[in-house]
């Protein structure tokens, strides 16, 4: 059951964290047109996306750690502690006994 939870968390994380980075990335090309036409017009854009438009990928790539982090502990993670990289290590250094 952990397993489970812990499987549908993660393509919930990971479909989020898909969207907020392609949702980031999306801007480049009206920026790009708005430094190319100037103006009143490049003003407007610059402004939409700056105060409407990225809030809310901010706050999907939020929603998207929480979800992460949830996973993280359903699954019994331990991403950077010290403990699970000295556990990595002696493993590697002690010779396997046939």
């Amino acid at each position: 059951m952990r397993k489970k939870i812990f499987d549908v968390l993660n393509k919930i994380y990971g479909v989020l964290m898909t969207v907020s980075f392609f949702g980031g990335v999306l801007p480049l090309v009206p920026f790009l047109v708005a430094l190319v036409i100037g103006g009143e017009a490049a003003e407007k854009i610059s402004v939409f996306f700056s105060e409407q438009y990225y809030p809310w990928v901010i706050i999907i790539g939020s929603i998207a750690i929480v979800f992460g982090l949830i996973a993280m502990y359903v699954g019994k993670l331990e991403g950077l502690s010290v403990k699970s990289v000295t556990a990595d290590k002696k493993a590697k250094e002690q010779p396997e006994e046939k």
